[in-house]
């Protein structure tokens, strides 16, 4: 599914509308100009009118972002000087006079089409970090939801092996092969991320669906995690980003429960016309913090809140419970 940058195509309108805009202020300025032989009110009309249009069109050019460093007055008030000397030197009779009238004017204008270059630069410089970063943390967050999440499955299936060894075989061995599946599974995930990081075009991804979800769970089920689930609603009409974001939450709440948590787990989803809202909860170990911010936590906060959602987590010392609540945008 392809997202729309809506601010990016602004950006890009208001910039084609700011060079038309440049390129008429320049023309009626030139108007103005020529005109101040015949009639010197209707020259300084369209001079003033000409400059004052190429000026606002030029200061809009070079404020590429809200994060441009240079004030305004940096465009405006060389830009308006140099027009001042352009049509005084343009009349002028005296080929001296004209000339430097003339040639101060067009270093001004040349000093402020430089400036806009050099912040337009550095304006695309620091959008293509923006993107790097995006990319570096969204990156990060699939490897840490496909690793950490088969680490724990597979530590689960593991344990249930070893405890089951001796006095049901084929137990163990039913466990061991739901951990190579669990494992054969995430490396399917890896390598699509190590042909995202080496070509730049990633392969298009099936939806989550309401069987994955259960597949999820099913899969902790069977390495001997107790976990309950309640859904209200249907989750076939969610389109495919929230689906995504909430089998990556779940995933991530059920590998937590299961890392820092003991007993049961209890997972509770509404789907309703607007949003969708999980909420996990889980015992935590005695020995583990009332707050906890890691990285899982981190990368579905970014996850939820691109969408426009929300994500709350905290620990209670009186029940000694993990609490997760999410509201995902449908």
């Amino acid at each position: 599914m392809e997202l729309v940058d809506t601010g990016s195509h602004d950006r890009r309108q208001r910039r084609r509308i700011s060079r038309l805009a440049v390129l008429g202020g320049l023309a009626i300025w030139s108007v103005g100009v020529a005109l101040w032989q015949w009639s010197w009110p209707a020259g300084l009309a369209a001079s003033l009118i000409g400059g004052a249009v190429l000026t606002v069109a030029l200061t809009a050019l070079a404020r590429v972002s809200p994060e441009a460093k240079a004030p305004v007055w940096t465009v405006t008030l060389p830009m308006v000087v140099s027009l001042m000397l352009l049509s005084q030197g343009v009349g002028r009779p005296e080929f001296v006079q004209r000339a430097t009238l003339v040639g101060l004017g067009t270093i001004g204008v040349i000093f402020v089409l430089l400036h806009i270059l050099e912040e337009r630069l550095d304006a695309e410089l620091r959008l293509v970090r923006h993107r790097h970063d995006d990319v570096r943390r969204r990156l990060a967050g699939d490897v840490h939801d496909v690793v950490g999440h088969t680490l724990a499955a597979s530590m689960l299936h593991t344990s249930a092996a070893r405890l089951a060894i001796r006095t049901d075989p084929e137990a163990a061995i039913a466990s061991l092969e739901r951990s190579e599946e669990q494992t054969r599974r995430s490396m399917r995930d890896i390598r699509s991320i190590v042909h995202l990081l080496r070509t730049g075009s990633a392969t298009e991804a099936p939806v989550p669906t309401i069987e994955d979800l259960i597949r999820l769970v099913d899969d902790f089920r069977a390495a001997g995690a107790p976990v309950t689930v309640e859904t209200t609603g249907n989750l076939d009409d969610l389109d495919a980003p929230a689906a995504v974001t909430l089998y990556r939450v779940v995933q991530e709440g059920l590998t937590n429960a299961t890392r820092h948590g003991i007993g049961p787990v209890r997972i509770r989803m509404e789907f309703g016309d607007d949003d969708v809202r999980v909420e996990i909860v889980n015992r935590r170990k005695k020995n583990d913090g009332v707050s906890r911010a890691g990285t899982g936590l981190i990368g579905m906060r970014e996850r939820v809140e691109v969408l426009g959602g929300h994500v709350e987590a905290h620990g209670s010392s009186m029940d000694n419970q993990w609490v997760l609540k999410v509201r995902i945008p449908a």
